[in-house]
């Protein structure tokens, strides 16, 4: 596939990206209903009391299948951007940081889907552990530190991508510091970061599709000029 459609494809997906985490961002401050919560483990009767709080409940679920489309959106960036970046990058290092990314995909799945059995489980009267909050601030973290490795592999790739390439590059770069440090500080002191690790992935799409559509704009063919008689 031609460079030009690479990077059209990059632009759409990128700018669908932002956009469904720009309306998962709506939901939440306007239900207060999060798969955060979940993220951590809690003793089983905070889970209850969580979902009990007025339009939680169906803020979570509507946050949950929006953070799906997420997934589909940008799991298909990625996997277009390492097609775009092959021979920048090189085939191993774009094959690498490519199967990071998908591993993000499926415990970032496999995280959503564990939630909603756990809510499942807590609005049907079935027993729930602290293990399962347990496994899943695991999975959770596992899954973000998997889109740290692939998001520094292909930061190098935006560096070769000119002036808003090497933008991008450092807010991805801003990105990891923000997600290793909430993994090892107190819950309730990483709500800034949390935000922070937020914002920078956001900004990095929507700057990603201004380069991408860019690109493609310059690599459109000049329109041929024709000589009227």
């Amino acid at each position: 596939m031609e460079t030009r459609s690479l990077d059209r494809m990059l632009a759409i997906l990128a700018t669908f990206a932002a956009l469904t985490v720009a309306g998962m961002a709506v939901a939440i401050l306007a239900t207060k209903g999060s798969q955060d919560f979940f993220q951590t483990a809690r003793p089983v009767e905070a889970y209850g009391a969580y979902l009990s709080t007025p339009l939680v409940a169906f803020g979570l679920r509507l946050n949950l299948g929006l953070d799906n489309l997420f997934m589909l959106f940008y799991g298909a960036f990625f996997i277009v951007l390492s097609v775009r970046l092959r021979d920048t990058l090189g085939p191993s290092l774009a094959g690498t940081a490519l199967a990071a990314v998908m591993l993000t995909v499926v415990l970032d799945s496999i995280e959503n889907h564990h939630i909603m059995t756990m809510v499942h489980s807590i609005q049907n009267g079935l027993p729930l552990s602290v293990t399962d909050g347990q496994l899943q601030m695991i999975a959770s973290q596992v899954k973000f530190h998997a889109s740290y490795l692939a998001v520094l592999l292909f930061s190098f790739g935006f560096l070769q991508l000119g002036k808003l390439g090497r933008i991008i590059a450092i807010v991805l770069w801003c990105y990891i510091p923000c997600g290793v440090l909430i993994s090892v500080i107190p819950v309730e002191q990483a709500k800034a970061l949390v935000l922070g690790r937020t914002i920078f992935f956001v900004f990095a799409f929507i700057l990603s599709a201004v380069l991408f559509f860019s690109l493609a704009k310059k690599s459109a063919p000049a329109p041929s000029s024709q000589n009227i008689a």
